[in-house]
């Protein structure tokens, strides 16, 4: 058979019609993109569903502000996605406290979404035929260029509807993967041979994953204002430590920084597992908070990992120095050891721990003597274990190490021990809590402090946020307002903006 050239009669008619269906597909796609969502009402939530051509295949489900959940049910170039627009947050307290509710809405949710994404199908169709007849006319100004277009469409759509057939496989949907701050601990699945029980498997996860978000948002809207009399002026300050290496940690902080107006983020160190040059990257993530972040290195932290800290922009490093940053005078030691290895070395070196600790305490007296009117408001520790010497000379101790939450007032101070932000991250403890199915929670605070006024840098209140339970579904926030009887620092000038260090060496 003689295969005709390019630029006789048909060649010329055959790379028309090529080009025509091309365009055609091109329209579609387009059409396809701006084609609004289908909505949906899953018991409190508003979710947006939507059914495009997609090069990422499978269905996602969206659940800010703990991540999201993606299903490979399909190999076929075609994205189901669906994301929550809005929260009803009487409609969740009502869930949160009628747990017949929360069943009715688990055996209704998957049926809901379903129809909302036939309807949503429907509408990317329309608008996938509009964009390719819109094209082709453009371009051919035929009908006879029009109908050749939608014919390609409609072949095109057949042949992705019968290949999203073909590869469909629903027990999928009991094995997904996660991101964002669900991606940190395994998803415990039902061992079953029943499809029928691999389905309820994730219904229930399902569940689980709308009850955490409407939590949330539930529990957000009952807590008590910490800034009551003083007109919403108070400064928040978000307190963090032992990340360990989990990028999970700063996704976590970079949300309550955005979510809560955090004005200054507080790292008590074990940012790193080694200290390992390696491992400097992982700082680069301080930049992206946008706010303050000062830091005192931790066991497990070399002066290298502290060194390419104070490289970030907005990243304050102390070490037996005083900073005054929003107000708010704040003073760090690092901890003396360098002891990235667990077990019984976490017990040595006490001696040297209390030596900084006593250091930091003549850096306070000095800075106070010199600034009877501005005396020091926080110290920030890594480990807690030998902090007599600040009782007393401080109203607020902030230290992490042992992947705890602890608070306890003596002497006229408040020490607050952080537990981990990263879930204790590539650590031992941490790995074989997660293999045990038992998760290190992911623990931060927001801690509240009158900005202006007599109580300017009293803490008024703080927030005790927990991310935790089997697949780290579960949300928590429980505030605690500070009694006014505690000790009141001294007033505080006008709050400044630009930092100032000051260091002393006893």
């Amino acid at each position: 058979m003689q295969l005709r050239p390019i630029t006789s009669p048909q060649g010329r008619r055959l790379a028309r019609q090529v080009g025509i269906g091309l365009l055609a597909i091109f329209g579609a796609l387009m059409g396809a993109a701006v084609a609004p969502a289908a909505q949906a009402q899953v018991g409190p939530l508003t979710v947006d569903v939507k059914v495009r051509p997609s090069l990422s295949p499978g269905a996602t489900v969206d659940l800010p502000p703990v991540g999201s959940v993606q299903f490979p049910t399909h190999w076929a170039p075609v994205q189901v996605r669906a994301s929550i627009r809005s929260v009803d947050v009487d409609a969740a307290r009502a869930v949160i406290d009628q747990p017949a509710q929360l069943e009715k809405l688990t055996a209704s949710a998957p049926d809901t979404v379903k129809k909302a994404a036939a309807q949503s199908l429907a509408v990317s169709l329309l608008f996938a035929f509009a964009g390719a007849a819109l094209l082709t006319g453009l371009a051919t100004r035929s009908w006879h260029g029009v109908g050749l277009g939608l014919a390609v469409v409609a072949v095109a759509t057949l042949l992705l509807g019968g290949l999203t057939a073909v590869s469909f496989d629903s027990a999928q949907l009991a094995e997904p993967k996660f991101t964002g701050l669900l991606s940190s601990a395994p998803y415990v699945q039902r061992r079953t041979t029943s499809l029928a029980e691999r389905l309820e498997s994730y219904r229930s996860g399902l569940a689980d994953f709308v009850q955490s978000v409407t939590t949330l948002y539930a529990v957000g809207q009952q807590l008590p204002r910490p800034d009551t009399g003083l007109n919403g002026d108070v400064t928040t300050v978000l307190h963090i430590s032992d990340l360990h290496l989990n990028p999970i940690g700063f996704d976590l902080a970079d949300r309550l920084v955005t979510q809560f107006g955090v004005e200054l983020v507080v790292d008590s160190g074990d940012l790193s597992t080694w200290g390992s040059t390696a491992e400097e990257g992982f700082v680069n993530r301080i930049g992206a908070l946008k706010v303050p972040y000062v830091f005192v290195r931790g066991n497990h932290d070399s002066q290298a990992i502290a060194d390419a800290v104070a490289r970030q922009r907005n990243a304050i490093v102390l070490d037996g120095a005083v900073t005054s940053i929003i107000g708010l005078r704040i003073a760090g030691v690092a901890d003396p050891r360098d002891l990235p290895a667990e077990g019984a070395k976490d017990d040595l070196g006490k001696a040297e721990v209390q030596a900084s600790v006593e250091r930091l305490a003549a850096v306070v007296d000095g800075y106070d003597n010199e600034h009877p009117d501005e005396p020091v408001q926080i110290a920030v520790v890594h480990d807690p274990t030998r902090l007599d010497a600040l009782r007393g000379k401080v109203p607020l101790i902030l230290s992490g190490h042992m992947h705890a939450r602890d608070v306890t007032y003596t002497s006229g101070t408040r020490t607050m021990v952080e537990g981990s932000t990263g879930g204790a991250g590539l650590t031992a403890d941490g790995l074989r809590r997660l293999s045990e199915g038992n998760p290190v929670p992911l623990e931060a605070t927001l801690l509240y402090f009158a900005k202006s006024g007599p109580e300017a840098g009293r803490l008024l209140a703080y927030d005790e946020i927990t991310v935790g339970g089997l697949g780290l579904t579960s949300v928590s926030i429980d505030r605690v307002l500070v009694p006014k009887d505690e000790v009141n620092p001294a007033p505080t000038p006008t709050p400044t903006t630009s930092p100032s260090t000051t260091s002393a060496t006893p």
